[in-house]
């Protein structure tokens, strides 16, 4: 093939999602880079340009040796032809859906679909298939590139074997590419599992299985990727796959750094710490169905609605003592004063709440895991994270006064000494005129930074203090209403977000959401 720009009508507007492209006009048997933001129509590579361009396992043993499988079902077997026996030949299958857990009599829109891990090794996946059907439809497909360092993005075009190259985990980084194509909702360039922790809500798990049933509607009970499903589920897919692909790109982000070869620094980095980027969803592990007719007197409550408990585990802070939790009477009279329910905006609504209940957005693990490498490879200090952590602490997402920090990131240059980095982006915070200002992110960071060396000891005296008062927040039912009514205003916000895909993500309620927030005396009021 020759390299030359193929003539199609242009390809939609870079906000939308990869997943949203129609690129009609691509030969068959063809590779395409169509990278948002750098190139406005597909490029047809030449086999020296997809040489220099594409080294991962997919690219390298099916696309750029003559395979173009057009299903999700002809990408695995194909890995097997090629791979016999070998990593790419071993496949787990995973299956997600919002509502995938309604009974199997409920006509609703579950939007499921299968991810396909390929080559599972201690870092993760080589090759990961996503699919709404293995037979038919179109197919995603991310690998990970040891030449460049990152996943690169593909997936099929209508009506034709030709496979488009969307772009490498770095084009997600900086402009112009970032928050284009397939980084719209892979962000910062990452694997994406919404709902990665127990009890893995959506998942097909241990905790809730999918019935086969619930796929018989589109004949796929009986396929041969529904009886191999992983028997651990979202277990299996969280521990062997999602959590170590996500930290193997975060190392080689800071890798990069380091080698002085990336085209971000530790800024890009502390953007994630202070802003909310993407989430991830988690929930309590009482079942909505215990919660409200149950013999347990408890719901417990995911700690990471309340504070950013992971990335406090970073820096020697703690997370609440305690499971938090609130009385079954207290959440099944919130369910029915704010009319909670399901509804999939197609007609199907049933009274409760989700399977699990309370679903809430949290820190995202790759926000963690990014600022966890670069603490280990001393790009920041300790000190830093934690007084900028401890900022507006008791709203670890979705926090403006947080995020106006980032405005002192971009005057602050990369020296390449994280000791020194840390303390300018300090000098910057604290040289600021809004610094002498009472009630300001500025002026909070200040007084956390005066702290010293000895912030641990600090910051855990001020954290017990809040996790008591937050103990007789929840013992109450007017308490335990406005952490509601502030859970509705983050799940409003996560609803603008490209990860919100189906309305049966969360549950349904009469609250109308406003901008809310938790106060360090765990009170909730509303935003100026």
């Amino acid at each position: 093939m020759n390299a030359e720009i193929v003539e199609v009508p242009t390809a939609s507007p870079p906000h939308r999602a990869c997943s949203q492209l129609e690129v009609p006009g691509l030969g068959d048997d063809t590779i395409s880079r169509l990278v948002l933001g750098l190139d406005e129509q597909p490029v047809l590579l030449s086999a020296e340009a997809a040489a220099a361009e594409l080294n991962d396992a997919f690219a390298v043993r099916l696309l750029r040796a003559g395979v173009f499988p057009n299903t999700a079902g002809e990408v695995l077997h194909a890995l097997e032809q090629v791979d016999p026996g070998g990593p790419l030949s071993r496949h787990s299958f995973f299956l997600v859906g919002e509502g995938s857990q309604l009974s199997a009599d409920v006509d609703a829109q579950r939007n499921m679909r299968f991810l396909v891990t390929c080559g599972l090794g201690p870092q993760g996946p080589a090759v990961v298939v996503s699919s709404f059907h293995p037979d038919q439809g179109m197919v995603e497909a991310m690998a990970w590139d040891d030449l460049i360092g990152g996943f690169n993005f593909y997936r099929t075009m209508p009506d034709s074997n030709a496979w488009v190259f969307a772009g490498n985990s770095r084009h997600a980084l900086t402009g112009p590419t970032r928050g284009h194509g397939p980084f719209e909702s892979h962000l910062n360039g990452n694997i994406v599992m919404k709902e990665l922790k127990d009890p893995w809500v959506n998942w097909d798990s241990t905790k809730a299985q999918v019935p086969a049933s619930s796929l018989a509607a589109q004949g796929l009970d009986t396929h041969p990727w529904v009886l191999r499903l992983d028997p651990g589920g979202g277990y299996a897919l969280e521990d062997l796959a999602v959590r170590p692909a996500i930290t193997r790109w975060s190392a080689a982000r800071v890798a990069a750094i380091v080698a002085e070869t990336a085209t971000e620094t530790p800024g890009r980095m502390l953007e994630q710490l202070l802003g909310t980027s993407t989430v991830n969803l988690h929930s309590s592990h009482t079942s909505s169905a215990s919660a409200v007719g149950g013999s347990s007197p408890q719901v417990d409550l995911p700690s990471t609605f309340f504070v950013d408990a992971d990335s406090f585990a970073l820096v020697g802070l703690p997370g609440p003592p305690n499971r938090l939790q609130v009385s079954r009477s207290i959440y099944a009279q919130a369910l029915v004063d704010f009319d909670v329910r399901l509804d999939d905006g197609g007609g199907f609504t049933q009274p409760g709440d989700t399977h699990f209940a309370f679903v809430v957005p949290e820190r995202a693990f790759e926000d963690v895991a990014t600022i966890g490498e670069a603490l280990r490879a001393g790009l920041l200090t300790s000190r830093l994270v934690a007084a900028l952590l401890m900022v507006d602490f008791p709203n670890p997402v979705f926090s403006p006064k947080r995020e106006a920090l980032t405005t002192h990131l971009a005057g602050v240059p990369w020296t390449g000494d994280g000791a020194t980095y840390s303390e300018a982006v300090a000098e910057a915070i604290l040289t600021s005129a809004q610094a002498g200002v009472e009630g300001t992110a500025e002026s909070e960071f200040a007084a956390r930074w005066a702290v010293g060396e000895a912030f641990v000891d600090a910051f855990t005296g001020e954290l017990a203090g809040f996790y008591a008062q937050l103990d007789a927040t929840l013992a109450t039912a007017d308490g335990f209403a406005a952490v509601y009514e502030l859970a509705e205003w983050r799940r409003s916000r996560v609803k603008e977000m490209p990860i919100f895909e189906s309305q049966l993500l969360f549950s349904t309620c009469n609250i109308s959401p406003s901008p809310r927030r938790m106060t360090a005396a765990a009170t909730v009021e509303e935003m100026a």
